[in-house]
């Protein structure tokens, strides 16, 4: 296998383990460790370097070859650097293709931590950044990244929009809440019946 320049004789040092750990809250000042997804996620964000994270966000966006591969490694890692980088890009740049793209990176990128952005999303004058914008609330309902407390009251909003695609969108995941709401409301019966024997 032919190996990029950038990985050759690259070699980590293991004590940084230790800084990347307390960097991410992984280990206390009394040397008590622990773990999450969310901190393991934020650790290779570190190692891979968050300014990295950031021009990847921009090499997706101008559609450079091997972008696509690109976008699901963001999709697996959802780093914070590349969310922030995508909102940045819709704030500040004037090209609208450019914060289209950006709104739907981000859709694939994100957790629950982007849920405030989505109203700015859904009140943008542009049609296609409220789809991209209900689409991350779709995304982020669709793979457990947060729950339906998390994004009821933006989904009001985007019901009562006067954009048709947003408004169907949101019906479409205000069904798929209902019916997690009804399968978990069926699931505790069930545990609460076997356990009360």
């Amino acid at each position: 296998m032919k190996f990029l320049p950038f990985l050759q004789n690259k070699t980590m040092n293991l004590e940084n383990w230790k800084n990347i750990a307390e960097s991410v809250g992984a280990l206390s000042t009394n040397g008590e460790e622990c773990s999450s997804s969310i901190m393991a996620n934020k650790a290779i964000e570190i190692i891979l370097g968050e300014n990295n994270l950031r021009e990847a966000v921009h090499y997706y966006i101008e559609g450079k070859p091997g972008s696509e591969l690109l976008r699901g490694v963001l999709w697996q890692l959802h780093p914070w650097s590349a969310m922030d980088e995508c909102y940045t890009i819709f704030k500040t740049n004037p090209d609208i293709q450019f914060k289209r793209y950006a709104i739907e990176l981000l859709r694939v990128v994100a957790d629950q931590r982007v849920l405030p952005w989505i109203p700015e999303f859904l009140k943008h004058e542009d049609s296609q950044v409220q789809q991209w914008g209900v689409g991350v609330i779709d995304q982020l309902f669709f793979s457990s990244l947060c729950d339906e407390e998390e994004i009821a009251e933006t989904l009001d909003i985007a019901l009562q929009h006067e954009n048709q695609f947003v408004r169907e969108k949101a019906e479409e995941i205000k069904s798929m809440v209902e019916s997690t709401i009804e399968r978990n409301d069926i699931i505790d019966e069930h545990f609460n019946k076997k356990h009360n024997k």
